[in-house]
């Protein structure tokens, strides 16, 4: 497999992340030690044991949401095998009790799968959060503060996927290998359904670690274009917004905060909606009348908003002028008017 080498970044402190530099690369970085004074990185380096105990008291004691799968996953949580659920439950569990059985397990060759997925660090351990987090004072953030989760669980997979938000994964505890991907190889990633979906979004459904290419033949070309990141206990990975990445956590007990933010203001929308949408109104048209649309989209919507307008008065600009709250509220009613006709 033939890979792209991530570029790597040294010296950088929770509080010099350069995010001008980053946005500019717009591909993975690793900020190398960037986490490695966090209080919890320096306790997991003492022992696993000894973070594991803190996380435990405190916890909130609020119910969370934990996957657990059976030995015979092998750590892998994804479909089943005709894509309609998972070879994985769901349970509502306490943080103490998920770490519990993690505890009970760890010198067990044979054990269950456990896996805390992506919950608030900032509510579910407040305190915690605080003492480990990093400092974002770029003008990006002057509206839109990211968004702290916690990943806590023994040795997993999760499948290639991508997400919306920009992310600084932050890993404390085990070490983490990122597979990731440039949104252009989608094609090549075999994507499952649009529903269900393990965690709310698209999951390849081919295996990385040992690919079927007779059954899958384009996953060749995504692996020949991966970029592999190998994360140790303090180090960051910073990847941009709609990258493919499947996150392997290798350690018995592993640890990862990751820091979400969107670009985008609330009042834009959701972008899957538009997709959606377009399934149901474009799929099945002509191959030449979706040319016709395709040329449609990228005038008004992928091109440049000031040719659309360059032409025209002011006064009558509407929906083809800067968005803002209002014209965004007025744009949503004439959407929901139509599709109700």
């Amino acid at each position: 497999m033939a890979t792209h080498a991530v570029r790597v970044l040294e010296g950088i402190t929770p509080d010099t992340i350069p995010f001008d530099d980053l946005f500019a690369l717009n591909e993975p970085v690793i900020l190398k030690g960037l986490v490695k004074n966090w209080p919890l990185v320096k306790q997991g380096t003492l022992s696993p044991d000894t973070l594991l105990n803190t996380l435990a008291e405190a916890d909130s004691g609020n119910p969370l949401l934990v996957y657990k799968g059976a030995p015979d996953i092998a750590g892998r949580f994804g479909y089943n095998q005709t894509c309609t659920g998972f070879n994985y439950v769901t349970e509502k569990s306490r943080l103490a009790d998920v770490l519990s059985q993690i505890a009970s397990q760890m010198d067990q060759d044979k054990h269950d799968y456990l896996y805390v997925n992506s919950l608030r660090f900032d509510q579910g351990l407040p305190e915690l959060s605080a003492q480990n987090t990093l400092q974002f004072t770029h003008p990006e953030f002057n509206n839109n503060q990211p968004v702290p989760k916690i990943w806590i669980g023994t040795e997993s997979v999760a499948a290639a996927h991508f997400d919306q938000p920009k992310n600084i994964a932050c890993c404390v505890l085990g070490k983490r290998r990122f597979t990731l991907f440039a949104p252009e190889q989608v094609e090549n990633l075999y994507p499952g359904p649009l529903s269900p979906t393990p965690g709310g979004q698209v999951v390849t459904v081919a295996n990385l670690a040992d690919p079927d290419f007779n059954k899958y033949p384009k996953l060749k070309t995504a692996l020949d274009n991966a970029y592999i990141a190998d994360l140790a206990p303090g180090d960051g990975l910073y990847y941009p917004s709609m990258w493919w990445h499947e996150v392997e956590a290798m350690d018995r007990f592993n640890v990862m905060v990751n820091f979400w933010w969107m670009t985008a203001k609330p009042f834009w929308g959701n972008p899957m909606d538009t997709l959606l949408h377009g399934m149901l109104s474009l799929r099945e048209k002509p191959d030449s009348e979706k040319a016709a649309w395709l040329a449609l989209f990228n005038y008004y919507v992928f091109g440049d908003a000031s040719q659309v307008t360059a032409h025209l008065p002011p006064e009558c600009h509407g929906p083809l002028a800067p968005m803002n709250e209002v014209s965004a509220r007025r744009m949503r009613a004439m959407l929901l008017n139509n599709l109700n006709r």
